[in-house]
């Protein structure tokens, strides 16, 4: 079994599709984190802060503004719930 160089698995999207970017731009809110909404942004794992720009899926979970737009640029699903956001 050969195995993957760097640069081969760099460029592999293992079958992930991207969202459009007309819906991550119609469906996907900012929103400002307010009390009760603070926690964990599931693609970076760091915390959401009260007060700070966020990003909320139709699905309704929370994520920071750019952790979730790289995500969609290479996944058209949600990362806790995979709500599937539409492709081309």
């Amino acid at each position: 079994m050969r195995e993957e160089s760097s640069r081969e698995f760099g460029n592999n999207n293992y079958g992930m599709v991207a969202a459009t970017e007309s819906s991550v731009k119609n469906m996907v809110n900012k929103i400002k984190v307010e009390d009760g909404e603070e926690g964990d942004c599931m693609v970076c794992l760091e915390e959401l802060r009260v007060g700070f720009e966020a990003s909320q899926m139709p699905c309704s979970h929370i994520f920071h503004a750019h952790c979730i737009q790289t995500w969609l640029n290479q996944s058209h699903y949600c990362p806790i719930c995979r709500f599937q956001m539409p492709t081309n």
